[in-house]
């Protein structure tokens, strides 16, 4: 039974994925003194900078006290900024500080260089397929588990303010 399933499970192969990009991001990262749950917070920040901590949190599927402890570490390296809401002040949002800046593209190219390497050798039609099987399989797990999805950070209204 579990031999069977073992090689069809969808979930078995994402989790193989999901650690050796880890393990991969790890060792990169650690080279641009980024830690190993910190570079994650940085790249959203720089496609949707200005968020707060509750959206950060929403963002990246975690808790509230992780984030929290997350940027405030970051915040001490100097790679974020916290600043209250010109709007509500009991609100904070989270600004890539200067440093983080500096190594947006030593940052991109490490994401990128990984993307690229998972996806050689596969035609963009096949590519497209895959993305679309994924996003479907984030979709129906998310409304199995009755999770709001969160805001999509390709969709280019997010940047019209």
């Amino acid at each position: 039974m579990f031999k069977e399933f073992a090689s069809e499970s969808v979930g078995r192969r994402l989790n193989f994925l999901f650690r050796i990009s880890k393990q991969h991001l790890r060792r990169e990262m650690k080279k641009l003194g980024v830690g190993e749950g910190d570079y994650a917070f940085i790249a959203i920040l720089f496609v949707m900078d200005g968020l707060s901590q509750d959206e950060l949190s929403r963002q990246m599927r975690v808790d509230k006290s992780y984030t929290a402890r997350a940027v405030a570490k970051l915040e001490k390296m100097g790679m974020v900024e916290r600043r209250p809401d010109p709007d509500e002040h009991r609100i904070k949002r989270v600004f890539l500080g200067q440093r983080a800046r500096d190594m947006e593209l030593e940052v991109f190219n490490v994401l990128k260089g990984w993307h690229d390497t998972l996806v050689k050798d596969i035609n963009p039609e096949d590519l497209a397929v895959i993305q679309a099987g994924l996003d479907k399989m984030i979709e129906n797990g998310q409304s199995a588990l009755g999770l709001e999805k969160p805001e999509d950070i390709t969709d280019d209204s997010l940047f019209r303010k």
